[in-house]
């Protein structure tokens, strides 16, 4: 090729190069600086970039300049005394070069080189999307040199950086990082950091996931470095849910229980209604169940659902559903993934003894602006994003609503027909690079729901909640993350029935955090974490009032509850070996009840009834009433067999403080939140568990197979007949005992290809125990019974079929145990009263639960330069009309107790929905 000089280059731009340039003035604190030590000042300082030839560039040593002197002008003069010179284009990118430096080939704006080129003291390779220098794949995959020549007597060196998609400059989590020829390998973590620890030498590193193409780079490690990753979005060959099982992710890292789902991929699985649904997408994952069809929470390896943390970029959702559960609160739109722990829960996270579904929101484009939307049968939605200043900061806005009051008046029960329901929720981001090291984000989210059922019954509930959160990368290996968090969920309930007995309710709940964490990198087989969080909590049990004067209701105050909720962690990740990896983390929690608060004392020895207080005493505003300390432990080893085969185990304990009251099996609208006080214990657990992991057929199929058992204390439980919603003295009613639960679950999915899917069996057993040597304390005899929540057996399978890049067709097929029940078995006469006889406590179940479920995608054409593409979806929920059973109830009618199945979809639910976004098919 013909070689030209850099010369010619720099008199053609000069315009550019002063347009650029001029209005940045020298810093008095450049002067004296080492060149590197400039680099950095000047970038901290101003909106510019250098790139340079680490390798040929002399030691160069600022000398002072006055700060009316021009930026670029002091360079010039810099620069001369070592024959090199700067040139930049408009958006602030300067490139240092010999005069007589050659190119091969040029181009009205593109330079197109095989030379390496260093972007500051960072080694990140120029790639700058249509800047002034554009480098061709040929230069991206060139050698780069990663830190510089030094005499540290260091045999290995630490090379870090962040993971962005090269679309809009989002980290990109859950990338493989890892250098061949070696067992290095690291996946970047939730803000797209990865840390490598290399012999000083020549590789390549290979980079990439499921959601990316592969990216491999040749790099000359010389000392600790920093290498920043740009990854090309991948176009799928099938938009289907992909389970987060790359072949080397599944079986290298330590997580058990661990699956995560990225969002973006779930647009095939059908649903009801047409609403894409992420929350329920889980419950064709193993281990996660629900009690019903329509109903709220879902009940994690045998658990109740309070103890499941939902988080939404750390903020806690204390009400996960709309419409009294049949929709998640989250809208898919805006989520870029979640990941769902079911054991062995990262130090960071605690306060939860089944699981935390960890939730993260998209940030915004950087980039460019881009919208996308959709209509289904039931809501509306519409997410917008772009860059505020572009490739530092965005945001993105997502909002969502329902027009769903006209499918309630195609409903023949009146009672049904005349009802009102509607809902919305909004989630905003707003994330800004401030400069290399630090990184700051605001998030908010917000959703409420307004219920009126045949204007009886009316039901007011929301969440709100904020972050700020800011991450700190120090000596370009360590972090530091700082959030401050706050939530608030409340409701108000009205009910006007029945004259004579309606009344108004309400309740409030607010959730403050200050949550820090520190990891630290010290060698290259640990990793540490350490980091402390505290929760101040307010819960406000509400008011019972009479509606109006027609009600016979007496008001009630209910109290008021403060807890403060601390802990402090460290965790290490030990890299024994190539084939050992050991992890263990403490928590030690703190938990404060707190006054002001009237509290009863009741009678020693009997059981805690009104009739036996003996006193009340009062506690003044932040008196400590009760206070409880103790550890979470974290354990998990795994051993590589194969590099495609591993075993791992692991052991945690945890404990939970807070805990929800409820009347019913499912959540309500109504169900209230309750601390751990004087009378109720926290509620903690061990749970053990064991798994394997393969992965076959070049990466094609995994396979894993985990069994656990797991041992709750201080379960709450209720006795018969208990009133939780109102109640001045809840611990009245309340009981706890212990909870056993054990499984074994099995999973075969297939992640890529034309025909992806997964199949999964879960067998288990979860049992409950309740013992009182008081009788009104016993529940079921002191014997133990099934759990609400108990299904031994459950099937699930997702099939995805791409006929074409245009069509494809999807089904599920959901199969699973009925849940426990409690029959009525007999009568007898209380007077001139006849009253059922029960059966013990979950003795029978209701009919087992089998769904199938088909959805077809058809996208809009595929042509490459539009403005806008869409995608139809036709699906169809319950395809074989199952009236599987919601609940069983009896009536007393004609002198025999008659019994009756509800089902809340017993018929197959048709729906088509449309879904839009900017651009063409492959954005």
């Amino acid at each position: 090729m013909k070689k030209i000089s850099w010369l010619p280059v720099v008199l053609s731009l000069l315009i550019s190069m002063y347009a650029s340039g001029q209005d940045f003035n020298w810093k008095s604190q450049f002067n004296g600086l080492s060149w590197n030590e400039f680099v950095h000042a000047a970038e901290e300082a101003y909106p510019v970039k250098f790139y340079y030839d680490s390798d040929t560039l002399p030691q160069i040593k600022v000398p002072f300049f006055a700060e009316s002197i021009n930026l670029l002008s002091a360079l010039d003069q810099l620069l001369n005394n070592y024959s090199l010179h700067a040139i930049t284009d408009q958006n602030g990118h300067i490139f240092i070069a010999a005069q007589s430096a050659q190119i091969e080939t040029i181009s009205p704006g593109i330079f197109n080189t095989t030379k390496k080129i260093v972007q500051g003291n960072s080694t990140t390779p120029a790639n700058n999307g249509k800047s002034f220098m554009q480098l061709n794949q040929q230069m991206a995959e060139s050698r780069i040199n990663v830190g510089r020549v030094n005499n540290d007597g260091k045999m290995k060196a630490t090379i870090s950086g962040y993971v962005h998609n090269a679309g809009d400059n989002s980290p990109v989590i859950g990338v493989l990082v890892r250098a061949d020829k070696t067992n290095a390998a690291v996946m970047s973590d939730v803000s797209g950091f990865y840390t490598l620890y290399l012999d000083k030498g020549d590789y390549t590193l290979i980079a990439g996931n499921l959601e990316t193409k592969e990216r491999k780079i040749n790099i000359r490690v010389l000392s600790d470095g920093r290498l920043d990753i740009m990854l090309e979005p991948k176009l799928v060959t099938l938009n289907a849910v992909v389970i987060s099982a790359d072949k080397q992710q599944i079986v290298k890292n330590t997580q058990m229980g661990y699956q995560r789902l990225a969002t973006k991929e779930i647009k095939e699985i059908p649903v009801v209604l047409g609403e894409q649904d992420v929350i329920k997408v889980s419950l064709l994952l193993p281990g996660i169940q629900t009690v019903g069809e329509g109903s709220s929470g879902v009940n994690v390896r045998g658990s109740p659902t309070d103890q499941n943390l939902f988080i939404i970029n750390n903020i806690p959702v204390y009400n996960s559903s709309h419409l009294l559960g049949f929709f998640s609160a989250f809208n898919s739109d805006a989520i870029r993934d979640f990941e769902l722990y079911k054991s062995n829960l990262p130090a960071g996270l605690g306060g939860r003894l089944s699981s935390v579904f960890d939730i993260r929101t998209r940030q915004g484009n950087q980039n460019n602006f881009n919208a996308q939307g959709g209509i289904s049968p039931v809501t509306a939605r519409l997410t917008l994003e772009g860059p505020i200043i572009k490739k530092e900061s965005s945001y993105m806005v997502a909002v969502r609503s329902t027009y769903s009051d006209w499918i309630l008046g195609k409903i023949d029960d009146p009672d049904i027909s005349k009802s009102k329901a509607g809902f919305a929720d909004a989630i905003t981001d707003f994330s800004f690079n401030l400069n290399n090291n630090n990184k700051l984000r605001f998030s908010s989210y917000h959703s409420t729901d307004h219920i009126n059922l045949i204007n009886q019954s009316r039901y007011d509930y929301r969440n709100n909640g904020a972050v700020l959160a800011w991450s700190h990368l120090i000596r370009e290996k360590n972090n530091f993350n700082l959030s401050l968090i706050y939530s608030r969920y409340n409701f108000a309930e009205r009910n006007s029935e029945m004259a004579i007995s309606s009344y108004k309710d309400n309740f409030d709940l607010q959730h403050s955090e200050m949550k820090a964490a520190y990891t630290f990198r010290p060698k290259d087989k640990h990793t540490f974490t350490a980091g402390i969080n505290s929760i101040l909590y307010l819960a406000d049990q509400g008011n019972f009032r009479p509606l109006d004067t027609a009600s016979r209701v007496s008001s009630l105050n209910l109290e008021k509850e403060k807890a403060v909720e601390s802990g402090i962690f460290i965790s290490d990740e030990w890299t024994v070996s190539s084939n050992l990896t050991l992890t263990g983390a403490i928590r030690y929690n703190n938990y404060l009840y707190l006054g002001p608060q009237k509290l009863n004392i009741y009678q020693k020895g009997e059981a805690v009834t009104l009739q036996h207080v003996i006193d009340t005493v009062s506690y003044g505003n932040n008196k400590v009433i009760k206070s409880h300390q103790a550890p979470d432990l974290r354990f998990s080893a795994r051993y590589m067999i194969t590099p495609l085969f591993s075993l791992k185990l692991g052991y945690s304990r945890m404990q939970q403080y807070i805990f929800m009251l409820s009347n019913t099996i499912a959540i309500s609208p109504t169900d209230k939140w309750k601390l751990s006080d004087k009378y109720i214990k926290p509620m903690w657990g061990d749970q053990y568990s064991f798994g394997i992991y393969n992965t076959l057929f070049e990466g094609r199929v995994d396979i894993t197979a985990e069994a656990y058992y797991k041992k709750v204390r201080n379960l709450i439980d209720y006795k018969n007949g208990a009133n939780l919603v109102v109640n001045e003295n809840p611990e009245t009613d309340i009981v706890q005992g212990d909870l056993k639960a054990y499984g074994v679950e099995f999973m075969v999915s297939k992640p890529k290809g034309r025909f992806n899917g997964w199949l999964n069996y879960t067998w288990s057993k979860a049992i409950v125990n309740i013992q009182s040597t008081i009788h009104e304390q016993q529940i079921n005899n002191n014997k133990p019974f099934p759990s609400n929540y108990d299904k031994p057996h459950a099937l699930n399978l997702v099939a995805n079929y791409k006929f074409s890049r245009r069509l494809s067709v999807s089904s599920n097929l959901v199969y699973s145990t009925g849940r426990p029940i409690t029959y009525p078995v007999g009568f007898y006469n209380q007077g001139n009263i006849r009253v059922p006889l029960y059966s013990q406590r979950n003795e029978y179940r209701v009919p087992d639960y089998f769904r199938v479920d088909l959805s077809f995608k058809l996208e809009g054409n595929l042509i490459s330069e539009k403005f806008a593409h869409g995608t139809w979806m036709f699906s169809v929920y319950n395809i074989t009309s199952r009236r599987n059973a919601y609940s069983i109830f009896y009536r007393y009618e004609d002198g025999t107790m008659k019994g009756y199945k509800m089902s809340i979809f017993g018929v197959p639910i048709v729906s088509l929905s449309y879904s839009f976004k900017l651009g063409n098919y492959a954005n």
